[in-house]
């Protein structure tokens, strides 16, 4: 395996830096090979590794490499429960699966071997444990005693009750935690939702009249509380929201018949009254605040050091990885790494050249995404960029937005384009497939599927020639932001707000440049469309000095 200049120029100081179990914070841009240089380092250091990362498309990255180049280790990867069930559907929360009682809850009697991609592995499996009966779930879960390399979501390691079920000694492995710098935000993985349209799937799934009374009771609670805005406001009483004691068992008496007769009948869908339980018994947690966003109310962990604490612990080994790492003193002061030794190397400085793709930066200086201004005019306007950049583009166009509300409020007025608009439910395969075979604007928001860890590539070069940043993503000032920002700022006793909304802005802006950039080859043009980029904060960070200034 032939290293890039960058790899070798920093492989010995990382390797000493792992092997005195400092904490290695690596900020490498999109396409410049952090993946196959943390297998490098890390089994210089140790004989097995950790891969942690965010999503499920993020497994084939780190199958790829090591089949290429370490194809002699073996792979074993966790999935959640639902995902790996013979009968669920993929909305089903793992809580609701009573595998007790189901007649494949047994694993493999021997080694699994993955020649295949995480998903297809996945899909054969499932096809041979009906067949077979056995679980590919807890097949899964064995596999991880023989393999040098597993992958894992961000739960499996951060969540304490999902790493003790894993029975892993974590000191043995090198843990590599990709695109870490969602860490920030890790608590949010594990928020609790309640809806008017979940209280009804709930009471139509309640067998007895009890059960629906209560329910009926909770969402008339519900809808006095909730409000339409897309931003968090908080729920100061929730006194209203509390059952009793005997409520509450009737409901969980309820939910248990439903997961029995679910398991028994060999088709397990969502079991909503398990949705509500888990809801309620969270709000009973002081460190858990309630908030109404978008018609629903959201329980929320304001503090996330609870989940980030495993990072502190000096018998573990880590190694942080991301394009868009957050600055040292972001990691220690605001996501609460406080452990002795932490090396940060951002490798573009340390090696003082570029080691990845290029792009050229316009910013516009007639329209803005301020929220006061987001008029129907501003939106014509935003529209007309984006049609007159998408006509002259050589490939696909990616376009990301504030929220999902100015993006639809811009897309009413585009025509005449193939575009595709990312939604909660939206998918990476319906977007590989939707762009085959015609050249389309993709228009994600800030923060979503699209805009973060995505990779559409062909030939290992990216689909994407022209980035549109529309309006600055800030993240909403609302009273979430607000008491976390004041509990971090008590505990530091200085004010961290701005820096709290600057840093997750530019990491997003970041996050979307890097979707055209995925090689070293790859050259795009990032088009800044907010007036309030052209300051000089927003083009040092951006490494976008010679802009250049347009308007329509």
């Amino acid at each position: 395996m032939k290293l890039r200049e960058w790899q070798e120029k920093l492989s010995e100081k990382v390797i000493q830096a792992l092997r005195q179990n400092f904490l290695v914070a690596l900020q490498a841009p999109t396409g410049s090979g952090k993946t196959i240089f943390a297998l490098h380092v890390g089994f210089k250091v140790k004989e097995r590794l950790i891969f942690v990362v965010r999503t499920h498309n993020q497994f084939f990255p780190v199958y790829r490499e090591l089949k290429t180049y370490y194809s002699d280790k073996d792979l074993a990867f966790i999935i959640g429960k639902s995902s790996a069930c013979l009968y669920t559907s993929e909305d089903v929360d793992p809580q609701d699966i009573y595998c007790n009682i189901c007649s494949a809850y047994k694993g493999l009697t021997y080694k699994l071997t993955i020649k295949d991609p995480p998903s297809i592995f996945l899909n054969k499996l499932k096809e041979e444990g009906k067949s077979a009966n056995f679980c590919p779930y807890y097949s899964l879960l064995d596999s991880v005693n023989y393999a040098h390399v597993i992958i894992m979501t961000y739960p499996y390691l951060f969540f304490p009750w999902l790493r003790d079920l894993l029975n892993i000694d974590f000191s043995k492995y090198i843990i590599v935690i990709d695109e870490a710098h969602n860490i920030d935000n890790i608590s949010s993985i594990d928020e609790k939702r309640l809806s008017k349209r979940s209280l009804d799937q709930a009471i139509s799934q309640a067998r007895s009249n009890e059960a629906r009374r209560i329910l009926e009771k909770l969402k008339n609670t519900t809808s006095k509380l909730i409000h339409p805005d897309e931003k968090n406001i908080l729920v100061s009483d929730i006194s209203e929201l509390r059952l009793s004691d005997d409520e509450i068992r009737i409901l969980e008496d309820e939910y248990s018949d439903i997961r029995q007769e679910m398991i028994k009948s060999g088709k397990i869908s969502k079991n909503y009254i398990g949705n509500i339980l888990r809801f309620l018994y969270s709000i009973q947690d002081e460190r858990i605040k309630v908030f109404s966003y978008s018609d629903s109310l959201v329980a929320k962990y304001i503090i996330s050091s609870d989940f980030i604490n495993i990072l502190n612990d000096e018998n573990l080994t880590f190694m942080l990885m991301s394009g868009t790492m957050p600055p040292l003193d972001y990691l220690k002061n605001i996501i609460g790494i406080n452990r002795r030794e932490i090396i940060y190397i951002d490798v573009e400085k340390a090696v003082k050249s570029k080691v990845s793709g290029s792009y050229e930066c316009f910013i516009s200086l007639d329209v803005t995404s301020a929220y006061a201004l987001r008029s129907e005019e501003m939106a014509k306007k935003y529209a007309s960029y984006l049609l007159k950049i998408f006509y002259n583009s050589s490939l696909h166009v990616m376009a990301v937005f504030p929220s999902y509300e100015f993006m639809n409020k811009v897309s009413r007025h585009l025509s005449n384009i193939n575009y595709i608009k990312e939604t909660p439910d939206t998918s990476i395969e319906e977007v590989m497939i939707s762009i085959k075979d015609t050249k389309s604007l993709i228009m994600g928001i800030a923060r979503g599927k699209l805009s973060e860890g995505v990779e559409l590539v062909s030939n290992g070069r990216s689909l994407i020639s022209d980035v549109i940043v529309a309006g600055i993503p800030f993240p909403p000032v609302d009273d979430y932001l607000k008491i976390r920002a004041d509990a971090i700022s008590k505990m530091l006793k200085k004010d961290i707000s701005d820096e709290l909304i600057r840093i997750q802005a530019l990491i997003s802006v970041k996050q979307s440049i890097g979707r055209a950039i995925r090689s070293p080859n790859d050259k795009a043009t990032v088009w800044l469309l907010d007036k309030r980029f052209n300051s000089l904060w927003w083009k040092r960070e951006l490494n976008c000095l010679n802009a250049r200034k347009i308007k329509l």
